[in-house]
C-alpha cells in the first residue's frame, strides 16, 4: 500500500473554503496519506490557526511556515522537499477532492505498476453548493497536452519521477502545474487517464475555475 504525499500551497483562503479543502482529505477512504500544507506568509490572521488546529487532531498533516512570501512554484518544493510518499498528489487550498479519490487512484497503480503520472476528469464546485461543468476528459494524448493543460486536476505523480526532472522551476508561477505535467509526461513509462470525477474546482472571484474567460 503507497503512501499518497498530498501537496497544498496556502495563501489566504477564506476560512470555511480552507476548513472544507482539509476535510475532504480526512474524509479519503484509503488511509495511508500526508497533507502537506504549506503557508506562504499568508497576511490574514485566520490562517494559521486553520492549519494549526488541523494538525494538531491529524497527525499525517504536515504543517510548513514560510517566512517570506515566495510564490506558489517555492511554497509547492518546500512541500515536495519534505514529502515521503510514493506518490505525490496536487491540491489547491480552495478545491476538494471526492471522498474515493486516493483508493481509486491507488487501484489504478495496482493494476499498472509502470503508471508514474496519472489524472481524472473533474468539475467545478459553485459557491451554493452545485457540482456543474464536468469535464470528462479524453484518455493520454501529448499532441492535446502541448496546447492544452487538459490533464490538469487531480494529477497524480511518482514521486522518483518528480525528483528526477527536479520538481517545480523556478519562473513559472502561474502555469507551474502544466511546466510540471509537460517535462513529467516526457519521462513517465505510463501515462493513465481516471475517468471518474476525483477534483472538484470551487468557483472563487479569486480562482481559475470562477474566471470564465480564463476556463
Amino acid at each position: 500500500m503507497p503512501r499518497f504525499s498530498i501537496i497544498t500551497p496556502v495563501y489566504d483562503p477564506p476560512a470555511e473554503v480552507l476548513r472544507a479543502t482539509i476535510a475532504s482529505v480526512q474524509a479519503q477512504t484509503y488511509g495511508d496519506w500526508e497533507l502537506i500544507l504549506v503557508d506562504d506568509r499568508s497576511p490574514s490572521a485566520h490562517v494559521l490557526p486553520i492549519l494549526h488546529e488541523a494538525a494538531a487532531t491529524d497527525s499525517r498533516i504536515i504543517v510548513l511556515e514560510r517566512s517570506v512570501n515566495g510564490g506558489i512554484v517555492a511554497a509547492s518544493n518546500d512541500g515536495l522537499a519534505r514529502a515521503s510518499g510514493e506518490f505525490i498528489a496536487l491540491l489547491d487550498h480552495d478545491d476538494t477532492i471526492e471522498r474515493r479519490a486516493l483508493e481509486i487512484v491507488d487501484m489504478y497503480a495496482q493494476q499498472q505498476p509502470e503508471m508514474d503520472y496519472c489524472y481524472s476528469d473533474e468539475d467545478h464546485h459553485t459557491p451554493d453548493g452545485r457540482y456543474v461543468n464536468p469535464f470528462y476528459k479524453p484518455d493520454w494524448s501529448p499532441e492535446r497536452l502541448r496546447s492544452q493543460n487538459y490533464c490538469c486536476h487531480f494529477s497524480v505523480f511518482r514521486a522518483s519521477l518528480l525528483a528526477e526532472i527536479g520538481g517545480f522551476r523556478d519562473g513559472f508561477d502561474g502555469s507551474q502545474d502544466y511546466d510540471l505535467i509537460l517535462r513529467a509526461t516526457e519521462r513517465a513509462r505510463l501515462v493513465v487517464h481516471i475517468p471518474f470525477v476525483l477534483y472538484h474546482w470551487r468557483q472563487l472571484p479569486t480562482s481559475v475555475a470562477g474566471d470564465a474567460e480564463a476556463k
